[in-house]
């Protein structure tokens, strides 16, 4: 009663009414939470993704052995991630300006900026005002659609505040420059600067970097192509908002103002190496072992080996009147060439067409297959015979008409040539001669050294005509410089690449390709083949290339057709540095599509390869082929190649112009001497008889091959009376009809060297002597005692004093 008189209130009915107040406040808050989350469709809303923002495409690239870019690599958006870091602060300060000059002060949302929205929009009836922090445009861009409504504001706050309670704002602020999109397909302050500019973002001026903040707000109303004067409008908004947040001074603000903007006109060209960039592309694939999309999306930078100097040579030559006439119906002749380090197996430039037309479409360069011809035949023959069977480059190869259990291989032009050395028959390109070494070492020999040096076999190609380049689908340029490529840098062998290496978005190391190369032939052995192939280049099929002012080696091939005309046309061709190989020919071969059949891989193929060396080294240090130790010149004597059928060491006799000097290893190297020059032996025996017209009837045995002039001497006389052939181990007779009965005559044998005689020189051997008499018929006693005189094979230096006297006493009457 106290309390109420003195007009306290009643404590338990106070605390009474408080907590019903405070029911009735937790009611509302329920209810209107849950009114909101139904109202607003909280339950549809959004968890933060930051995949949405973090992996989204990304622009990588490409570049030359030199580090510079040589073309983006893209998907549908072009985006290339810089760090914040590499952003100039004066940039990041324009787009602050721009866009939120508190975003390092709020949470993630700005109610003043919402408030101040939210009236004038009210005002005007409609969502005309925008309130997002750049927090907010993030969030929307990334995971939100442009629909404006308060619950896609609500949930955008939400997911904005998400985002600022997990990264920093300068994270935020990285993200966001690198999302956002410009314009001419540029996602990211990157792309933008480089689409726009020609520049990296690290080097935007505080102009260029207020222009691409005022594109941004509406990328088509203040594009800097098609409405210059809103964003010189809006930059100078941008300009001004700086200075009064003291992001730059006065003199800073009017050095802008003054600057006039260089803008880069138009969509920048699509890269010239586009056959390149495209066999760096399915090689990247295969490396990273991803999709297509991935490898273009994924900010992928591929350090590649394109040499810019060689391909643009090669681009050029391309452009040049350099290929066969094309077909009636105005197909043109297809072409490719490659060009590989012959050191690493690194691929420095390639031409996949006369014109790149399909994205990606077919490469001829890494991925025609047609058979090489005769360009085959130094890696499946001639290279596995030096290396492994003992032959050398003046072995002697049979070039004549053969039939090999039915196969019958002809020569150009069906001219054969004899006994040939390795040099003649690869410096004519010989077929049979070629043909006959992979048979005597063997198909298997050839096809172990094909697979080697990386020049794809099916198991049909398991017969001679291999030797011949007869594929059953065959090889591509890349593969045929690759092969050639070991004969000039002594005997290793590297597969031909595209890529050096690859890194990630992050600059995390992927890729990096592995130099190893595995030796294929010894480094006396790859010596030898180039020395043969330099005589190709010089003066056999592959002759276009002799007026090189630089060392070069190589071999022509030629495919023909059925029925005339042919189908492709080769030249593979190397210096110390660099191996090329060219192809020329029709896509779809048929009798309406062929080359003419006087064309050959020696002409345009060969004029290509020419040209692109002639010019490539035309101011650069001429590269010469190093010989190795082990390597020996001896002096063959030609004729004995011919004569004997192998190559035999001259001697002192060998004329001058009959000698030849050759290259051998140490340790296979011809080690007789020719005998090609000796004079022939005496006869193994000669003597006198008679017929039974009492006529001298002469018999000799020969010691040699060579040719036997008889001399027959008298009183008053002295004549050659015949010269006969004779080989050793035969015996020849002549009867010398014109004999005078009763007269003594004395008859030499003489051999001569038949085939010296043959050109021109007279090589006589020691005569044997014989002295007989014509008499008129044979008598018994008489002819006996004649015989014992003159019948036992005796030369005039067998003759004793005694013997002479009594055959100068008889006389026949």
């Amino acid at each position: 009663m106290k309390n109420k008189e003195q007009g306290v209130p009643d404590q338990p009915k106070k605390r009474h009414r408080l907590k019903w107040i405070g029911l009735s406040l937790l009611c509302l808050l329920v209810i209107g939470g849950i009114a909101f989350y139904f109202i607003f469709d909280v339950a549809a809303w959004q968890s933060l993704d930051m995949t949405k923002i973090l992996d989204i495409a990304k622009t990588g690239s490409i570049l030359d052995q030199n580090g510079e870019v040589i073309s983006p690599l893209r998907g549908t958006e072009n985006r290339m991630v810089v760090p914040l870091s590499d952003i100039p602060l004066h940039v990041r300060q324009a787009f602050l300006a721009a866009e939120d000059t508190r975003f390092y002060t709020h949470f993630g949302f700005d109610p003043l900026r919402i408030f101040g929205a939210l009236f004038e929009n009210l005002k005007s009836g409609e969502y005309s005002q925008g309130a997002s922090t750049i927090t907010q445009q993030l969030i929307k861009l990334s995971h939100l659609s442009s629909q404006k409504t308060v619950a896609r504001k609500l949930e955008e706050v939400y997911l904005a505040i998400m985002l600022e309670q997990r990264y920093s704002k300068d994270e935020i602020l990285e993200m966001y420059l690198n999302f956002i999109y410009f314009n001419r397909g540029a996602y990211g302050i990157q792309a933008a600067a480089q689409s726009f500019f020609s520049k990296d973002a690290s080097d935007l001026t505080l102009l260029e970097g207020a222009a691409l903040a005022a594109t941004i707000k509406a990328p088509s109303a203040y594009s800097l192509d098609e409405s210059p004067e809103s964003n010189a409008f809006r930059r100078e908004y941008i300009l001004h908002a700086m200075l009064n947040e003291g992001y730059i001074t006065q003199d800073k603000y009017d050095e802008a103002l003054m600057e006039e903007l260089q803008l880069t006109t138009g969509v920048q060209a699509a890269t010239k190496y586009s056959w390149f960039v495209d066999a760096v592309l399915d090689e990247a694939q295969i490396q990273l072992g991803i999709s297509s999309e991935a490898l273009l999306a994924g900010g992928y930078h591929v350090f590649s080996t394109l040499n810019p100097a060689m391909q643009t040579i090669a681009d050029e030559e391309y452009q040049k009147k350099v290929f066969p006439q094309n077909a009636a119906d105005g197909s043109k002749v297809e072409s490719a060439m490659a060009v590989v380090d012959i050191h690493s197996g690194a691929v420095r430039a390639i031409e996949g067409g006369r014109e790149y037309t399909v994205k990606r479409g077919l490469n001829r360069a890494t991925k025609l297959r047609r058979q090489p011809g005769s360009s085959l035949k130094p890696l499946v023959a001639y290279a596995p015979a030096l290396e492994s069977f003992g032959y050398t480059p003046a072995s002697v190869l049979r070039d004549e008409p053969t039939n090999f259990n039915g196969y019958k291989p002809r020569n150009s032009g069906n001219a054969y040539y004899g006994p040939v050395t390795f040099r003649t028959a690869l410096k004519n390109s010989l077929n049979v001669a070629a043909v006959s070494l992979l048979g005597q070492i063997g198909i298997q020999a050839g096809r172990d050294y094909l697979k080697k040096v990386g020049i794809p076999l099916d198991q049909k190609d398991s017969n001679l005509a291999l030797a011949l380049g007869g594929m059953t689908y065959g090889v591509s340029p890349v593969q045929l410089a690759a092969a050639y490529a070991p004969f000039g840098n002594g005997g290793i062998f590297y597969s031909p690449y595209f890529i050096e290496r690859i890194l990630d978005a992050n600059g995390v190391l992927v890729y990096e390709h592995r130099r190893e190369g595995s030796r294929v032939l010894s480094a006396q052995t790859a010596y030898l083949m180039t020395d043969l192939l330099q005589s190709v280049t010089s003066s056999g099929t592959g002759a276009k290339l002799s007026a090189l002012n630089v060392p070069v080696a190589g071999k022509t091939g030629t495919v023909n057709m059925q029925g005339g005309g042919n189908r492709d046309i080769w030249m593979a061709a190397y210096t110390a540095e660099l191996s090329v190989a060219a192809w020329m020919g029709f896509d779809n071969p048929d009798s309406a599509h062929r080359l003419s059949g006087s064309i050959s891989g020696g002409d345009n193929t060969a004029a290509v390869v020419r040209d692109f060396f002639q010019v490539y080294y035309k101011s650069k240090e001429k590269p010469r082929f190093e010989r190795p130790g082990g390597i020996i010149s001896l002096q063959i004597d030609k004729k004995s190649i011919e004569w004997r059928g192998e190559a035999m060491l001259a001697t002192a006799l060998t004329p001058e112009n009959y000698r030849m000097t050759e290259v051998f290893s140490e340790q296979n190297r011809p080690t007789k001497a020719s005998d090609v020059w000796n004079a022939p032996r005496t006869p193994n025996s000669f003597y006198v008889t008679h017929n039974d017209a009492g006529k001298p009837l002469l018999v000799i045995q020969p010691a040699d091959n060579a040719l036997y002039r008889i001399q027959r001497d008298a009183v008053g006389e002295s004549f050659i009376l015949t010269e006969l052939w004779g080989a050793a181990g035969e015996t020849l007779y002549y009867t010398d009809t014109k004999a005078v009965q009763g007269t003594v005559y004395t008859y030499r044998v003489i051999p001569v060297h038949s085939e010296l005689l043959q050109n021109g020189i007279l090589l006589e051997g020691v005569q044997s002597v014989q002295v007989a008499q014509a008499k008129a018929k044979s008598n018994g006693i008489l002819s006996d005692m004649f015989g014992f005189l003159f019948g036992e094979n005796k030369t005039s230096s067998e003759i004793n004093p005694e013997d002479a006297e009594n055959v100068n006493s008889i006389f026949w009457n």
